[in-house]
């Protein structure tokens, strides 16, 4: 095969050079018959060819193939009966759109691997210039000829690719020593395109084969149809006047586009991707960090916590930025794999200058288990969730590593806060509060863990446990600071409203903080019998006071820094009571579950004045705030065919309570009431309107002090002089001086 190959590339190259004098011929013949074949020429470069002959009126139509050799003649024009040349097998179907057109695949049947890499060499390739021949594929009907098309093969062994793929190659291009596009049309690697010619793959002789067929339009620089502004473009008849200075003069290959395609190299990528520094020979001694820099852990690795990503997803391997603050919950299943991971606690930190810095660690047990795992209400067994004490400290334990014990997860890490103190670009102290608990695998599904990491300034020796919400006023997205009175002293107590999850019962819903500047409206559903309508003075209290527990508080913090031993610093927090009348005693013997004037809907106001500005920023400061209900009417609907199950009890109903919360922002300093005459003669004065006609000569008057009096005067004398001058010299004056003069003799 290998001798075959050698000897006959001068015998095809003849033969491709004799196809050239004769192909206007074919094509002109091929034109005149009915039927043809689509396209008139071709050059295969692979294993397989496809190609079309259309206008086939008869299913008669006999299709055979055949090599032709180089002392062949090209135009012969005889019936091949054969539909295979050993190598080669013709096989055709009906096209489903256009049973007139039939579709033509040649397929080669042999393997195109070189003889050195397989191992059978019986029937491989001696060279890689594999496959050089042509074929001819005839369509004749009752021993006429109708249609001819010649094939010219030129296969190597590396166009067909046989191996394992790297996947790791990514090309990367050099813009910089490469053009964009030289060639947009050449879309196979290593493979002559056809109608390509700029394709470097396509030898002089195969461009001769369709260089009058070569793709046109946005090839090789060149547009079509040319821009509208090119001085070569614009007909005399169209152009503007001012076209011929404001045209350009430039080559049609001088184009803007740059081409679909570019060359490119391949680089290797790891298969190992994280957010690890990469490692030189030389040491690298941090400089300072600046914010947004990610922080580096003292082994020249990334500082990780779990984010939460745009999309509410969690990102386990999240690089912490310099001066950055998040608060992240992430939902994770509750596994043995999850109750082992510590999370990267008490790693070293790098503090920017080349010197680690060991976070100081403190741990305290979870003192209510429902803001990390959801309590569904067959569990809970009541139609709130049970309140955890607002005044109750969390008991710190002694470290103590994660472990699992019969399906409990004893020391699982629940909660880390993270607080960094700065100074400038370096990082002095680190302080971790980490809040363990003992979680059943079994209980849940899923398991809520909180991150958060907090910069502060300036560095404290012993910093206060207390966190602030401004300084002096409040920040918005900070929580508002509350607080109970006990014993002539002041205690901090959260304020929450609802954040519903899982299935949105009130009993299993959990709470998040309440924050300044963001009014916000949340709510869960209580799931209630007819049985609970039988006293709706008892259903009113106990949703009355259920929502006041989210409101603990009897003060607010007047601003983001109140401090604690000063009740001047603190405003009371009204709240309404609960109208204690019954009645609703009437209405409970006449219709049965139904019950009136439900507190459901909680509404939090807090009134907001700005009273200042600290380096032009506002000082926002609460001046007073309140909680009041609004009353609805629920009623058990036991509609339906059956109303059994309703008066049975064992039937439940969904209703909903809300909290809302409302910022209302005040002036500081509120206008006087106006007068009836004030706002009738408005328009005369100053202080209300654009144009102020009694301060026209504002400049002539002693009130005005931007210049001496004297230069005032002088300067408006002169306005006065040129305004009469030009009345004097300009119209009228002059028509009435030419009028004047026409009529005196």
């Amino acid at each position: 095969m290998g001798g075959r190959v050698g000897a006959g590339c001068g015998a095809a190259m003849a033969a491709v050079s004799a196809l050239l004098c004769c192909g206007f011929g074919l094509v002109a013949r091929a034109a005149a018959a009915d039927p043809e074949f689509q396209p008139s020429f071709l050059v295969a470069s692979g294993p397989e060819v496809n190609f079309f002959l259309v206008g086939v009126n008869s299913s008669a139509v006999k299709l055979g193939v055949e090599t032709v050799a180089a002392t062949d003649d090209l135009l012969q024009s005889t019936c091949v009966k054969t539909n295979g040349t050993g190598q080669w097998a013709l096989t055709s179907s009906v096209d489903e759109l256009d049973v007139s057109t039939l579709n033509l695949q040649l397929t080669l049947d042999r393997p195109l691997v070189l003889c050195e890499k397989a191992l059978n060499e019986t029937n491989c390739c001696w060279e890689p210039l594999c496959v050089l021949e042509t074929l001819r594929v005839t369509a004749c009907l009752k021993g006429n000829v109708l249609a001819t098309l010649l094939v010219q093969v030129i296969i190597y062994v590396n166009s067909t690719f046989q191996g394992i793929i790297n996947e790791n190659n990514m090309p990367i291009p050099k813009q910089k020593y490469h053009p964009l596009g030289p060639c947009p049309c050449n879309l196979t690697a290593r493979a002559c395109d056809v109608g390509c010619c700029c394709d470097k793959e396509c030898t002089a002789d195969m461009i001769q084969l369709f260089h009058s067929h070569c793709f046109t339009g946005v090839f090789g620089g060149q547009v079509s149809p040319l821009y509208d502004h090119l001085c070569s473009m614009q007909n005399l008849h169209t152009a503007p006047e001012w076209f011929p200075f404001l045209c350009v003069q430039s080559s049609l290959k001088n184009s803007p586009y740059l081409g679909l395609f570019f060359e490119g190299d391949t680089v290797d990528v790891s298969q190992d991707l994280s957010f690890g520094v990469a490692k030189s020979a030389a040491v690298n001694v941090p400089v300072g960090y600046h914010q947004g820099d990610p922080i580096v852990r003292g082994d020249d690795e990334l500082f990780i916590i779990p984010q939460t990503s745009l999309n509410g997803q969690c990102l386990t391997n999240a690089p912490v930025d310099y001066l950055q603050d998040f608060d992240a919950r992430c939902v994770i299943p509750l596994t043995a794999e999850a109750c082992a991971d510590t999370i990267g606690v008490g790693e070293q930190i790098q503090n920017g200058l080349g010197t680690l810095i060991q976070p100081v660690v403190t741990y305290q047990t979870a003192a209510d288990l429902g803001d990390f795992i959801p309590i569904t209400a067959s569990t809970s067994g009541s139609l709130f969730p049970k309140q955890q004490n607002a005044t109750a400290s969390l008991e710190l334990v002694d470290k103590s590593e994660p472990k699992l014990l019969s399906e409990m997860c004893r020391n699982m890490i629940l909660q880390a806060d993270y607080v960094f103190y700065w100074n400038g670009t370096t990082i002095s102290n680190i302080n971790l509060l980490v809040t363990v608990g003992n979680i059943s695998l079994g209980s849940s599904a899923t398991l809520t863990q909180r991150f958060s990491v907090t910069f502060m300034n300036p560095v404290k020796e012993h910093p206060s446990s207390v966190t602030l919400s401004g300084n002096p006023g409040y920040l918005t997205g900070k929580p508002v600071l509350a607080a109970i009175a006990s014993d002539k002293t002041l205690i901090r107590v959260p304020l929450k409203i609802w954040r519903p999850v899982g299935n949105g019962l009130c009993s299993s819903a959990q709470t998040t903080a309440l924050l300044f500047g963001e009014d916000s409206t949340s709510g869960c559903l209580l799931q209630l019998s007819i049985n609970d309508f039988n006293n709706c003075a008892l259903l009113g209290h106990t949703v009355y006071e259920n929502l006041l527990k989210l409101v603990p508080a009897d003060y607010i913090a007047r601003r983001g820094n109140s401090n604690l031993t000063d009740l001047s610093e603190w405003v009371p927090l009204f709240k309404a009571l609960l109208n204690d009348k019954h009645e609703f005693s009437d209405i409970e013997d006449e219709f049965y579950g139904y019950c009136a004037s439900i507190p459901a809907a909680m509404n939090i106001r807090f009134f907001t004045a700005v009273i200042g500005a600290v380096e032009a920023v506002p000082q926002r400061v609460i001046l007073g705030a309140e909680v009041n209900f609004s009353t609805v009417h629920w009623k058990m609907s036991c509609g339906g065919g059956s109303t059994a199950t309703c008066m049975t009890g064992s039937a439940l109903q969904p209703f909903s309570i809300s909290a809302a919360v409302q910022f209302i922002q005040i002036p500081a300093q509120p206008e006087p009431v106006q007068s009836s005459f004030q706002i009738n003669h408005r328009e005369y004065e100053c202080s209300g309107n654009d144009v102020c006609w009694s301060e026209l000569c504002y400049p002539l008057t002693r009130y005005y002090t931007g210049e001496p009096y004297s230069e005032s005067i002088a300067q408006g004398l002169l306005l006065v002089f040129i305004a009469l001058l030009i009345a004097v010299l300009g119209s009228p004056w002059s028509s009435i001086r030419k009028a004047w003069n026409d009529t005196t003799f």
